[in-house]
């Protein structure tokens, strides 16, 4: 049953009425009764709501709930609150969870613990993932598709979640999903305290933490804004090493006829090779540093400025030419950006300013190295002083290089415009990984072994998928792009179910902006419990 004016019996006594311009009542409670100063009666009083034209109840607002929960009106005893509990931010989590068909894999694939999974991934998207306080979240919540959880059964959960299992759900949730779209590829790396996880190694940390740490490596769908697939492995695996059995493993999960956008730290001859063998396409940069890059770059920095190559869109010129690479006809993307030029000429020259520091005050016995003698003539034959200066000549080649950069590709028919927004659309990526490390508190695991740690980054997942698809539909929404994610979880955990002492159960009155979330989200709150 939706309650569309939800109603209690107006108390009959400390009740005054004031009439607005509209025409609407409404109804106040005196908190006390009282002379001023100048001995005029005069009294304080709480607005409760509004009179119901039709029956003459009352429609509460919260300010009742909190007087008469604590203040029986007379003669009303049976409609004192018994209890009152957040309603939209589960309602809002329930429905994202069959709009996403979330709800459908997960009873597929987990018939016996689908509920509980759901409600530990609904509580990690409004509290974060510090389990411990999950028992009073179920004080708070009205949960009706679970029975309650502390933070004991969770790790039981976690821990009976098998390998097996989860690898079910992920052939199941990319057999659901089914969108060509493209896929960007990227790690992160998970810090934790515990001693008892066997992957949890010393390696590259992202965060700059001085501990073990899991690499996670995650598939993120471009077109749709959300996870697809993850995967656990050893902290000291560089990246790029593992990227060959990530591609190995996606074919075998059924994720085909996918383009790939990769960061330029995963490129390696073998990789682009395998890619190739696996019948990917993919979409990357090519690191600045490297000779091929170079070499591009400085047979196309003059061609690529004309006006014939302006991507008005993003104000930078580019242009595409064909290329082989490690035995492979590819196609590099030249773009050269004025603002970026600007930004590389002025980082250039802090460098050399720096390097002339160094120079300054280095004795003759000291070993000069490669990175000053790309930018300095170094005379070091007087054993006297080190005498050097600027090497002009590899400075302007340098600085005629500031501004481009290259994009790479095997798909033929993607023009510069098209490879440029795809790989600019990357960054969903990092924001995935910035909502599942910094609002899900993902960045350190508090688990201490293999098992509960491997169940609780599912449920995570899980987690992830929710916040990310109720993130995308508020921001395509002008009447709520701009507020934040917490602000709407806010929003929503203020809209109340309240139990009455005869168990029936109202919804307070929903403010506007309540209203305006909960269509954005597609989401209708209904204070039925479901039959099956």
């Amino acid at each position: 049953m939706t309650l569309q004016n939800p109603t209690v019996p107006m108390p009959e006594k400390r009740i005054t009425y004031k009439k607005a311009p509209n025409g609407t009542v409404y109804a106040y409670h005196t908190v006390r009764a009282y002379r001023n100063k100048r001995g005029q009666p005069t009294s304080e009083v709480v607005a409760i709501g509004k009179k119901d034209t039709v029956t003459g109840k009352l429609i509460p607002n919260s300010r009742y709930f909190e007087i008469y929960q604590r203040t029986t009106p007379p003669k009303q005893p049976e409609q004192s609150p018994s209890r009152i509990q957040n309603c939209g931010n589960i309602a809002a989590l329930e429905e994202i969870a069959k709009q996403t068909g979330l709800s459908a894999v997960l009873k597929m694939c987990f018939p016996q613990k689908w509920e509980q999974m759901m409600a530990c991934a609904s509580y990690m998207v409004c509290e974060g993932n510090v389990m411990m306080y999950i028992d009073n979240w179920f004080d708070e919540t009205r949960v009706n598709f679970s029975n309650r959880l502390d933070d004991i059964a969770c790790s039981k959960l976690f821990a009976s979640i098998t390998e097996e299992e989860r690898r079910e759900f992920f052939i199941t949730w990319i057999k659901h999903r089914s969108e060509q779209e493209y896929i960007v590829y990227d790690v992160t790396s998970i810090s934790t305290y515990s001693d008892n996880i066997d992957i949890a190694e010393w390696g590259y940390n992202r965060d700059r933490d001085a501990l073990p740490q899991i690499n996670l490596g995650m598939y993120y769908g471009v077109t749709t804004e959300m996870p697809v697939y993850y995967t656990l492995y050893s902290g000291s695996i560089p990246d790029k090493s593992y990227l060959e059995f990530m591609m190995a493993d996606t074919r075998d999960l059924g994720i085909i006829n996918v383009c790939f956008v990769i960061d330029r730290g995963f490129i390696t001859e073998d990789n682009l090779i395998y890619l190739r063998e696996l019948g990917f396409s993919f979409i990357t940069a090519m690191p600045g540093n490297l000779l091929e890059t170079i070499s591009i770059i400085d047979q196309n920095k003059w061609s690529v400025r004309k006006t014939a190559n302006r991507i008005s869109e993003y104000e930078l010129y580019g242009q595409q030419r064909s290329i082989e690479l490690y035995g492979l006809e590819l196609h590099a993307h030249i773009y050269y950006d004025p603002e970026k030029q600007a930004v590389d000429e002025k980082e250039l020259y802090a460098k050399i300013d720096k390097l002339r520091d160094a120079l300054e005050k280095m004795n003759r016995s000291k070993r000069v190295t490669k990175k000053y003698k790309d930018y300095f003539l170094i005379d070091n034959d007087d054993k006297s002083k080190l005498e050097f200066e600027l090497n002009t000549d590899k400075v302007d080649e340098k600085r005629e290089r500031a501004g481009i950069f290259v994009l790479l590709s095997n798909k033929k028919e993607l023009n510069s415009y098209d490879v440029l927004k795809i790989y600019r659309n990357r960054d969903v990526i990092e924001k995935n990984f910035d909502q599942f490390k910094n609002h899900l508190d993902f960045k350190r695991m508090r688990t201490h072994w293999a098992k509960t740690t491997s169940g609780k980054m599912f449920i995570g997942f899980l987690a992830l998928i929710l916040r990310s698809y109720m993130l995308r539909l508020l921001k395509q929404s002008n009447d709520t792009k701009h507020l934040t994610f917490e602000r709407v979880l806010l929003e929503l955990r203020k809209i109340k179910a309240v139990t009455l002492s005869d168990m029936s159960e109202v919804l307070m009155p929903l403010t506007k902006l309540q209203k305006t979330i909960l269509s954005v989200l597609g989401v209708t709150i209904s204070l039925e419990s479901p039959s099956t």
